[in-house]
Order: C-alpha cells, then sequence, then structure tokens
C-alpha cells in the first residue's frame, strides 16, 4: 500500500531509512539540496560507506504514468551532492528502487527497464569506481520479476531480490559471485502454492543474510489476507523465519515490510506499514533478538503513517526510521522519524523542503560515521524535486 501512496506521487517504487549515534539524535535534521531540480525526479534509496561517499538512486524525467523516466543516480562526497551519468538502458524508461556499496569502488543499484509501460525486465548497475554499467546477467537471473532490493556485501558476493509488478507469483533471489548473477533457490512461505513477495534484504556478512515479504494466506476459500515472512541466509541454508501474525478480520486490511537492517545475528530491524486504507495506515516495527520476532510499539501520528527504511550506527541502543505521514486533516504527506533509543521508539522533528508532500524513502549510515543519510522527494504530483536530509 506503500507504493500507492508515494509511487503515484513520485512516479517511481519505495525505499529506506537511517541509523545514527546519541549524538546525531540531538543535531537534528538538515535539508542538503541535491541535483537535479524541474525534473520531475526522485530518490527511492541511500547507501553509505563513509562520511565522504554515499549513493543516492531513483529516476528522473517521468512522465505523471512513469514512462520516459530515466535512472537518477547522485554521489555524496563528503560536502555536496553531484548528480552522476547512467548508462543506457535496454527500455526507453527505467528506475531505480534500492542501492549498496561495499567500498568506493564497488556499489549494486536495481530496479526495472521497460518499453512505455510494458515489459517490465530486471535492471542491475555496478560501480566499479570508474563509471556505472548494466550487469545484463541480472535480468536472466531475475527474469519474471523486478528488482527490488540489492545488499553488496563484498566485490564477490551480493545478492538481489525481485518483487512487485512481475509475472511470477513468488519472490525471486539471486547472487552475484564477482562474474555474474544467478539464481538462487530460496523455500516459500506456504505449500499453498498462492502468491507470495519479497520487499527488503539486508546483510551484516556472507552468512548472515535476511530477507522480509509477504505471502497470501488462505483462511477460507473467499478470505487470503497477507502475512508477513522473513528468510534467512546462515552460510550455507536458506529457510523460512516465521514472523507474528499480524492478522485483521477486514479482507482490505494489508501489512508489509519496507526495509530491514541487519546489525549482527541476534540484532535485526524490519520497518514497515500495516491498515485497512492507506490513508488510515500506520507504523509497523519488528525487532529479531537471535531466537524470535517481536512487534515492538512505535508511533503513529497523524491521519496514516508508513515507514520506508531503518539503519543503525554502531551503537545497538540508536537506531532510525524514517517515512511519511499525513497530518491530521490534510493528504499532504511529510516526513517523518523516529529514534530507538534502547528503551523505546520516540519521534524526532524533521523539516519539509515545499508546500507540496516531502517523503523520505530510504535511509542510510555507517558504522562510527558522524552523517546519516535521508533521502526521499518532494513537490507535487508530475513535478517532484529529489530530497535529501542528513543528521550530523
Amino acid at each position: 500500500m506503500l507504493l500507492s501512496r508515494i509511487g503515484a506521487a513520485v512516479a517511481v517504487g519505495t525505499a529506506v531509512v537511517i541509523g545514527a549515534s546519541p549524538a546525531l539524535a540531538a543535531t537534528g535534521w538538515t535539508i542538503a539540496p541535491p541535483p537535479p531540480t524541474g525534473q520531475n525526479a526522485a530518490f527511492t534509496a541511500v547507501t553509505t560507506t563513509s562520511d565522504s561517499n554515499a549513493w543516492a538512486v531513483g529516476s528522473e524525467n517521468a512522465e505523471l504514468n512513469g514512462v520516459g523516466a530515466k535512472a537518477l543516480i547522485d554521489h555524496w562526497n563528503g560536502s555536496a551532492w553531484s548528480q552522476v551519468a547512467t548508462p543506457a538502458t535496454p527500455g526507453n524508461t527505467a528506475s531505480l528502487a534500492a542501492v549498496s556499496a561495499s567500498s568506493t569502488t564497488d556499489a549494486w543499484a536495481v530496479g526495472r527497464t521497460q518499453v512505455n509501460r510494458e515489459d517490465f525486465e530486471p535492471l542491475a548497475l555496478h560501480w566499479n569506481g570508474a563509471a556505472w554499467s548494466v550487469s545484463s546477467s541480472a535480468a536472466t537471473a531475475l527474469a519474471g520479476q523486478i528488482a527490488d532490493g540489492v545488499t553488496d556485501i563484498s566485490a564477490t558476493d551480493a545478492y538481489a531480490i525481485g518483487g512487485g509488478l512481475g509475472s511470477a507469483n513468488t519472490g525471486l533471489v539471486a547472487q552475484w559471485n564477482g562474474t555474474a548473477w544467478s539464481r538462487v533457490t530460496v523455500p516459500q512461505p506456504s505449500s499453498d502454492g498462492l502468491n507470495s513477495n519479497l520487499d527488503a534484504i539486508s546483510a551484516s556478512g556472507p552468512n548472515d543474510v535476511w530477507i522480509v515479504g509477504t505471502y497470501e494466506d488462505e483462511i477460507s476459500s473467499t478470505f487470503f489476507p497477507n502475512e508477513t515472512y522473513s528468510l534467512h541466509w546462515n552460510g550455507s541454508t536458506w529457510s523460512v523465519v516465521p514472523m507474528p501474525l499480524v492478522g485483521s478480520s477486514n479482507v482490505n486490511a494489508f501489512f508489509q515490510f519496507n526495509s530491514i537492517q541487519v546489525n549482527s545475528p541476534t540484532d535485526v530491524w524490519a520497518v514497515g506499514d500495516r491498515g485497512v486504507t492507506d490513508s488510515s495506515s500506520s507504523t509497523l516495527i519488528e525487532h529479531w533478538n537471535g531466537k524470535a520476532w517481536s512487534i515492538v510499539p512505535s508511533p503513529a501520528p497523524g491521519s496514516g503513517s508508513d515507514l520506508t527504511g531503518v539503519t543503525t550506527s554502531n551503537a545497538a541502543n540508536d537506531v532510525w526510521a524514517v517515512g511519511l505521514y499525513d497530518p491530521t486533516g490534510s493528504a499532504q504527506g511529510q516526513t517523518l522519524t523516529l529514534n530507538w533509543n534502547g528503551t523505546a521508539w520516540v519521534t524526532v522533528a524533521s523539516p519539509n523542503a515545499s508546500s507540496g508532500f516531502s517523503v523520505l524513502d530510504s535511509v542510510a549510515t555507517t558504522p562510527g560515521a558522524a552523517i546519516v543519510q535521508a533521502v526521499g522527494a518532494s513537490g507535487a504530483s508530475g513535478a517532484t524535486n529529489p530530497l535529501a536530509m542528513q543528521n550530523g
């Protein structure tokens, strides 16, 4: 449901949010203007390897229906954002949904490319320290889905997931071995053959990879609600790890995670939203403690609120989550940032860029870093500008 709230306005996908140290919470959020402006552009994801190396991705020059969009990539060098050249893609329309970097010379950005609004194809771009290029093997490995998540562990180990608007009825997983992408077989959340989807991926290392998604749960012959689930790679086996059933008797209810952050085998956070309608959605946060997932209470301001990203610093008691909320009586989404102080999630004030909507789609930081980066979009439908904020 988050896709309908943000995607319609921004004409792209969804993404993630933030992390920091206790000092960062006190510093406050400020806007760091990124290019381009006036190009109906938006960011959907951000990644960092240090305070002087961050990437933000999304799309620009999109028509109201998304046709004609071009992949957008900006780089942060420690003092300013600058737009970076992107390679030609197979279709006349392209957008990026996720990005992850393991070093200054190794980064992946994934999304989709298509002709007009048909023939969707997975898209993966790689940064080698000098230029971005298209990796054609990703389109084969994730065929039937749209690439919507990636985690870059090292130059010879990365994972990408496919989900969303594809033709396959299950989410797909692919792995990069330093030379090519190949399909990875993962277990399904149930044996009923119903639809399942993968939404976000994160890793703390090659033997600790987590994916969150949703699946249709058959309650009766006429009631197939979505529920959340997770997949875990322990270095030798993929397994389905149950998550608490959120549950609702309303056939229109939805539950989803938009971002996941793996800090260690005993510390994982997943954030998203739940509700019956977009305008009445509320935040959803769950935590893995090494033994089980549990729902953690979180603020849900306004008439509707969603979380799109999560990240942490090197302090287990300092976690950030970002997204958007609709102020009571308004349909113009505004930025939302939450901080975990080791005991509870609390709302932290964040700026908005314009009189229209201002939303955050992703957040990232590096353990020990002084800056937390959060990105999204602001403006009005069909006339958006990328939005970048920093804490620190």
